[in-house]
């Protein structure tokens, strides 16, 4: 009986595998794929340029110059601990309400008898 030659698997990985390796150089390389990547870094460069302007603009602007001094009124508050104060007050009257309130609950609870056993079985 002859043997049948069983086919070379690993060489045929190797050469797909090299295929694809040229496959993916030739397509990287292309006329084609230079000028998309340069039309990508072109608008990247132009994006980056117009938000740069957009900033500057803003930075100049009569927006940008209210928020920035509202932005260093409140870091002044902070550290002056204004903030905190006021934060802490407001606090305080939240917490002064929420207990009120639940003062009010507990007193509408109907009361059980003093002299009855709360524990026992119902149907007994």
């Amino acid at each position: 009986m002859t043997e049948q030659q069983q086919p070379d698997l690993a060489s045929q990985f190797r050469e797909m595998g090299d295929n694809l390796k040229n496959m993916m150089k030739t397509a990287w390389q292309s006329e084609d794929a230079q000028k998309l990547r340069q039309d990508i870094k072109n608008g990247l460069s132009g994006l980056s340029q117009a938000a740069n302007d957009a900033v500057d603009e803003f930075n100049t602007s009569e927006a940008g110059q209210r928020l920035k001094t509202e932005t260093q009124d409140f870091r002044d508050r902070v550290r002056s601990g204004d903030v905190e104060t006021k934060a802490r007050e407001e606090i305080s009257k939240v917490l002064h309400t929420i207990n009120s309130e639940l003062q009010k609950a507990i007193d509408q609870i109907p009361k059980s008898d003093p002299g009855s056993d709360d524990t026992a079985d119902p149907e007994e």
